[in-house]
This record gives structure tokens, sequence and C-alpha cells, in this order.
């Protein structure tokens, strides 16, 4: 009984000795693996950190293009871009609100010039009718957005007469709808586009002569009975039913 523990001890030393490398050799796995990940992500961080932090690629141009009412400063101060911002951390979509809030301004594209310019492209309201008060002018563009004051109504603009214009206006939506399908010969003579509701729109042409047309339904029918009408004599022509028109 006295010889069992000199065979036992030997043995258990060796299982110890055996285990503990095993667990170095584990950390040194890990380690090895931890060290190799670092290695591959390395080039990622420095990119992100290229982007997102490092001045190498921060903004230092702000260049506006397609501006002709607007001035560029203006459209620079309303998108509020700080110069030596990275140009990836340039939020494009709270640009364009900031400048569609300029009344003038119909689109607006945001481009990432790099290293370091960002580049706006200005798409700027078209007036296609001025509403006239005693103030002065109103111009508006296709959408019926009132954007812009003038002294006067400008030359071969029409004029538009409704009770409350503006682009959720169902009257407005129909006079322009109206005078967008025109046929040139009759667009052309156009003096004032004016509506009492969406179903009574009437043209006053530029001698005075005046064109009952309805609604925007049937506008190939309506242009070819008043361009008939039109050559008959009268002062006023009723198509707004192009199945039975009138002349007085």
């Amino acid at each position: 009984m006295t010889g069992r523990p000199s065979k036992v001890l030997p043995v258990m030393g060796r299982l110890q000795a055996k285990a503990k490398a095993e667990r170095w050799a584990r950390r040194r796995r890990a380690l090895r693996t931890v060290g190799i990940g670092a290695a591959a992500l390395a080039p990622f961080a420095l990119l992100a950190w290229v982007l997102l932090m490092s001045p190498l690629l921060a903004v230092r141009t702000v260049a506006v293009s397609g501006t002709t009412r607007l001035s560029p400063d203006q459209v620079r101060a309303a998108a509020d871009v700080v110069r030596g911002t990275p140009l990836a951390r340039i939020d494009a979509a709270a640009v364009v609100r900031r400048v569609e809030a300029l009344r003038a301004v119909a689109d607006v594209q945001v481009i990432r010039a790099w290293p370091s310019t960002l580049k706006l492209r200005v798409i700027e309201r078209k007036p296609v009718v001025g509403i006239v008060t005693d103030s002065g002018v109103t111009l508006v563009d296709a959408q019926g957005m009132p954007f812009a004051a003038a002294p006067a109504l400008p030359t071969g603009l029409v004029r538009l007469q409704v009770a409350h214009p503006g682009p959720k206006d169902a009257t407005t939506k129909a006079a322009l709808a109206v005078l967008a399908v025109l046929p040139e010969p009759i667009r052309g003579r156009v003096r004032i586009v004016r509506a009492a509701s969406p179903s009574s729109v009437t043209l006053v042409l530029r001698d005075g002569r005046r064109v009952l047309w309805g609604g925007v339904d049937d506008t190939a029918l309506k242009a070819q009975a008043a361009e008939a009408l039109l050559k008959m004599p009268g002062t006023v022509y009723d198509v707004s039913r192009p199945g039975v028109v009138t002349r007085r």
C-alpha cells in the first residue's frame, strides 16, 4: 500500500501540465484569431475615419447652379451646410428640405463631388400665370404655387382670377389645367383665365371676347368648337357643352 502514491502523483502531475499547456494553446489561438481579425478590420476602420471624421474629405465649397431668380448665396444660406463637415456625413435629404423651403425652388439635387465640394443643382419655378392686386403681381407656377412678386404682369403671361389661389385649391388647379391643354392658336390669345369653380373656367381673350370653357373634360372637342366659333361675330362663346355650343 505504501508504494501506490508514488505512482499516482507523477501521473496527476503530467495530466495537470497537459491541461495547462492546452489552456495556453487555446489562449494563443484566440489571441491569434483576434489579431488576424483586427488586422483585417484595420483598413476599414481607417477608411471609416477618413470618410466620417477626417478633414481630408470635408466640405470646403458649396457650389450652386441653376439659379436666375435666386442668388447662389440665398441658396447656400438656406442649405445651411457647415464648411468642414465631412462630405459623407452631410444629410442630403435635410439639405433638400431646407432649400425647397425657398418659394422659388421647385426642386434641388444634392451631389457630393469628392474630395471637398457639395454641389446644389437648383430648378427654379417658372411662372405660367400672374395674380394682379392693388399691391402688385404675384407669379404662380404650373402647380398653382405663388412664389415671387413682380411690379407688373410680365409680357405674355396670363392673368389668373380665382377666389383662393394655391396649389391645393381645386378651382386653381382646374384653371391651370385648362390653360395647359389649350392648343396654341387659342392659348396665344388668352389674356385672363378666371374661374368661380372647377367646372366654370372662362377664358378672356386679348380682344375682350370671352370663351366659356367649363371644366377640364372634352378638351379636343371644346378646342375645335372654340376655333370654329371665334371665326364668327360675337362676344361670348360657350363651348362648355361641346355638343351644344352657342355664341352671342
